[in-house]
């Protein structure tokens, strides 16, 4: 899988958004999460963070959002989809992988994992990551 235009080759400044984060921000997976998340993703400077953070993980998935968001569905026999077992554990494996390559541990690793697990979420595929108490 491609990731498009879909690249995070330099983070941006916080609080700021760069003309590419508008065009990832744009995909309909994306723009399903942002409508739908409340908090701390509503002011700028979260809404950056937000999307930094989902478009280094697409980076290092090497999937776009909505791809991102297909990994996790299967055809069915009738022709409709259903959610797969098997691209939902490898996205979260991945989750995982991706904060570890971050060098985040404890608290900081599952708070980045819970907000890539939300954009998920949101677009209807359940992840669960690990618990927060340890």
């Amino acid at each position: 899988m491609t990731t498009g235009d879909y690249t995070a080759a330099q983070p941006a400044a916080p609080g700021t958004l760069r003309g590419d984060t508008d065009k990832f921000a744009q995909s309909p997976a994306v723009t399903r999460w942002l409508a739908e998340t409340a908090g701390p993703v509503t002011d700028l400077t979260g809404r950056a963070s937000a999307l930094e953070s989902l478009q280094g993980f697409c980076a290092f998935v090497g999937a776009g959002p909505d791809e991102l968001v297909a990994q996790c569905l299967r055809p069915t026999k009738s022709g409709g989809t259903a959610i797969s077992t098997v691209g939902r554990r490898s996205v979260n494996e991945s989750v995982e992988a991706f904060a570890a390559a971050q060098g985040l541990t404890g608290h900081d690793a599952i708070v980045l994992g819970n907000r890539l697990r939300g954009f998920l979420i949101h677009n209807g595929i359940f992840l669960q990551g690990p618990a927060s108490i340890s």
